[in-house]
């Protein structure tokens, strides 16, 4: 009875680290165009694929929450731009 105790102690002890799920890689994908909404808040330039911040606008709209549509695309933008925002490992 002790020895059956013992290993359904020890197993319940394993469950955490046998449920982890293992991470996935995450691609990364090249802007063509703005994201629909988003026309304000940057730009890409065509030729070399670089992209072009409102940096303002995207304060702005996050402080007053005056667009909802560019609300989240914003947020998102100063969140990176800060270091708030950390990609999952």
């Amino acid at each position: 009875m002790r020895f059956l105790l013992t290993f359904i102690l020890m197993l319940i002890g394993l469950a955490p680290g046998l449920a982890q799920v293992e991470h996935k890689s995450v691609k990364t994908e090249t802007i063509r165009v703005p994201a629909p909404g988003s026309e304000t808040l940057y730009v890409v330039d065509q030729e070399t694929g670089a992209v072009r911040i409102d940096w303002k606008l995207a304060e702005d709209i996050v402080a007053t929450k005056s667009d909802r549509i560019a609300l989240p695309i914003a947020q998102l933008m100063l969140a990176i731009r800060d270091g708030k925002w950390k990609p999952m490992h």
